[in-house]
């Protein structure tokens, strides 16, 4: 996905104000108190800058290197890493990917989620955002995307899901909550 790569700074000044806060509502207050969290394909680090100063104990993947530097800049623990092939023998309170999955294949989700419910804690939760619809294309700037409704998450234990509309583009993104 070289368009990161070559859009890394820009990327990160657009996204790093977005109000996450109905997304945060329904994560936050099923993490235990300074629990841990692990923010999958973390971009700009908007996320985990805002689980830091939160009180949580914060790690990030991303396959991008560029946004790992910017993340260490920012004083965060970060690592480049690949959702289908991250190991760590570290198990985690709470699993953040927004916005990161939506950039799998069709028959990658799966995998995708399972891997991330393998390094859970018992009774962890994943936090998954994702735009709504029922494709897979590449985009004007050459990035895949997959669009899923809510059966893509079917047989996993959904605690919640919301959808919220994103002003202006008219995109509703699903919001999962999954416990393990």
């Amino acid at each position: 996905m070289s368009y990161y790569s070559e859009h890394a700074k820009e990327y990160i000044e657009s996204t790093i104000g977005a109000d996450m806060s109905a997304a945060y509502s329904m994560f936050e207050p099923l993490l235990p108190k300074g629990g841990s969290v692990l923010d999958v394909g973390f971009g700009s680090a908007r996320d985990m800058l805002h689980f830091r100063d939160a009180g949580f104990e914060v790690y990030g993947i991303d396959v991008e290197r560029s946004f790992v530097d910017h993340a260490k800049s920012l004083g965060l623990e970060a690592e480049v890493g690949d959702v289908l092939t991250y190991e760590t023998e570290k198990r985690f309170d709470g699993i953040w990917a927004c916005a990161s999955l939506l950039h799998l294949k069709a028959d990658q989700l799966r995998a995708a989620i399972d891997r991330l419910l393998y390094i859970l804690k018992d009774r962890g939760v994943l936090c998954i955002s994702m735009k709504e619809g029922d494709s897979e294309y590449v985009d004007e700037k050459g990035r895949p995307m997959l669009l899923v409704g809510e059966d893509a998450f079917a047989g996993y234990n959904v605690e919640e899901t919301k959808k919220t509309l994103e002003e202006g583009r008219g995109i509703t993104w699903i919001n999962v909550v999954i416990r393990k």
